[in-house]
């Protein structure tokens, strides 16, 4: 059965196209583009997609999202770490992009220890956990029962985190613990469904 793909922002589908890879070809990006577009409006559209995916690019390069390299043969594109951010924002945003929300069993952990003279810094990490869905048990540790390990743990890499924080996944708490919290994340599915 053959379905169109569910309607993403063109932003959303370039950096999701570069993530992908270390570097593409401006010109691959643009056809698969195209392609894409295509599928999802039809040809319905009265402006070449291509003149729109290009304003984009360069747009999001102007954004310092994507970083554009030039040689003799071909420009190519990359993520910058903004644009890899950008992304795992839009994942944590958007429902349709989170892990199964079924409890495996596991809780995963982060605990944070970021230096008081780096608000900026806590204030950063501390919306991202948020908005993937972590509830704060200790002034520095956040617990969540999904799956989001990997998106976690290259955050902290690409945020420059990799000494102050720190993910642990664990099926172990103690018996009190634990059944607070599925209360607690049982509490919020109910309020979401």
């Amino acid at each position: 059965m053959s379905h169109k793909p569910q309607k993403k922002s063109l932003q959303e589908l370039i950096l999701g196209r570069l993530a992908r890879s270390r570097a593409s070809r401006q010109d691959d990006v643009v056809e698969y583009l195209e392609a894409v577009i295509e599928e999802i409006d039809g040809k319905s559209r009265k402006v070449k997609p291509r003149y729109v995916i290009n304003r984009a690019i360069k747009k999001m390069v102007d954004d310092n999202l994507l970083s554009e390299h030039e040689t003799e043969q071909s420009s190519f594109l990359s993520l910058t770490s903004s644009g890899r951010q950008k992304l795992r924002s839009i994942k944590l945003s958007s429902t349709s992009h989170l892990v199964s929300t079924t409890w495996d069993g596991y809780w995963r952990m982060v605990i944070v220890d970021i230096p008081d003279n780096r608000k900026k810094d806590q204030d950063a990490i501390r919306y991202l956990l948020k908005k993937a869905q972590f509830v704060q048990i200790k002034p520095s540790v956040w617990i969540s029962p999904y799956p989001l390990e990997h998106l976690m743990i290259n955050m902290k890499e690409d945020m420059g985190f990799a000494d102050e924080v720190m993910v642990v996944v664990t099926n172990k708490l103690d018996s009190r613990t634990e059944a607070a919290l599925v209360e607690k994340f049982a509490g919020e599915a109910k309020k979401e469904g």
